[in-house]
């Protein structure tokens, strides 16, 4: 190891106070095989602790430009802006090295897409799955920092530590993106079966989609949640999150999104929406808590993974007027139930933001 290298090369000042520490890193590094120019890039942006594990998050990076990329894909830069922002990047200049090959292939992925199902489809998709990257994103950068302090310079003490524990994790990386492919192939066949469970065959086409919307709450949750930690309001709300989803998934359901202490989901039937929904309820009741819904039933807008129309705007609002332990549900959907539910008629209600009186019932 020559320290004169490291020292003119700006990363090593045998002064400093922390210069035997600085040695344990760069020998670690080179062990690793990181090159003395991937230490320099790597120390220009604050992270040259984090270069081992970095190269294993993303190989080759900064490789080519946008305009780089617009000539291989043979796109409009403008488009390859849009897809770069759409995919979750800030757009750099056309001429900053920002993108690994891996990078160039999935752009190359949503031209050939496009070709297909028209940009605007793809750029769609394109926002969904950085949304939902980013959500993996953080929730494992939240538990990691959680279960390891030593990611911190500050909580290790020496860079050394710190970049041994970040290259550890970062080896994990390349088997949780297989395992992402492995159950985006699972989730992707899901989809195609709950659509067709739920039959809107007559709708091919027009981008609609026929199923039961329903919304529950916890009831009195800001009471419920005053004076709780931090962890104890992430344990609330994870065991939330969990019980709700395996009640909706045993109904072949599926959760579209988690709004605090509310869950939106849809299912492809009427009596599969109301079984959620009064599952729901007996699963907070049996934790000491109250819950309330709302179910309707009708044609939807699936658009980016979630879903639009008047149909779960009504769902919504239902939820807001039910009594804790109550779904509400409309005459469409009580009129869709077996004898095994009993359905109260509440006659014409005024709904926020209808025109038209709804008829509603209550089920208990």
């Amino acid at each position: 190891m020559d320290l004169g290298e490291y020292e003119a090369a700006g990363l090593y000042d045998p002064t400093a106070p922390d210069a035997d520490q600085r040695v344990d890193l760069l020998e670690f590094l080179q062990d690793e095989g990181c090159s003395l120019e991937e230490m320099v890039a790597a120390n220009a942006r604050g992270r040259l602790f984090a270069l081992a594990g970095d190269r294993q998050i993303i190989p080759d990076r900064d490789q080519f430009s946008l305009a780089q990329i617009a000539d291989e894909v043979g796109m409009p830069i403008t488009d390859i802006h849009a897809i770069w922002r759409a995919l979750g990047m800030v757009t750099p200049a056309d001429d900053d090295p920002v993108a690994s090959p891996e990078d160039v292939a999935a752009i190359q992925l949503v031209a050939e897409m496009s070709g297909l199902l028209g940009l605007p489809g793809v750029l769609g998709i394109a926002r969904v799955m950085a949304a939902s990257l980013t959500r993996i994103a953080e929730a494992t950068a939240t538990a990691v920092r959680g279960q390891l302090p030593s990611l911190a310079i500050e909580a290790s003490g020496s860079e050394a530590a710190t970049a041994r524990t970040f290259a550890d994790v970062a080896g994990f990386v390349p088997r949780m993106g297989n395992a992402l492919d492995a159950f985006f192939r699972h989730h992707l066949e899901a989809a195609r079966m709950n659509w067709e469970r739920s039959d809107s065959r007559d709708l091919l086409g027009s981008g609609g989609l026929r199923v039961a919307v329903g919304f529950a709450d916890l009831s009195g949750f800001t009471g419920l949640t005053e004076g709780l930690s931090m962890t104890e309001l992430t344990n609330l709300l994870t065991v939330f999150e969990e019980v709700a989803d395996d009640i909706v998934r045993a109904e072949e359901g599926r959760v579209v999104k988690f709004i605090g202490d509310a869950v939106m989901y849809v299912a492809h039937d009427a009596g599969a929406g109301v079984r959620i929904a009064q599952g729901l309820i007996e699963a907070a009741r049996l934790r000491s808590m109250n819950a309330r819904a709302g179910v309707t039933i009708g044609v939807v807008l699936p658009l980016e993974g979630d879903f639009f129309g008047p149909v779960v705007n009504l769902a919504a609002r239902l939820v807001a007027m039910a009594e804790p332990g109550e779904v509400l549900v409309t005459e469409e959907v009580a009129d869709k139930l077996g004898d095994d539910v009993t359905a109260v008629g509440l006659g014409p209600r005024a709904v926020r933001g209808f025109t038209r009186a709804i008829e509603v019932a209550s089920l208990r």
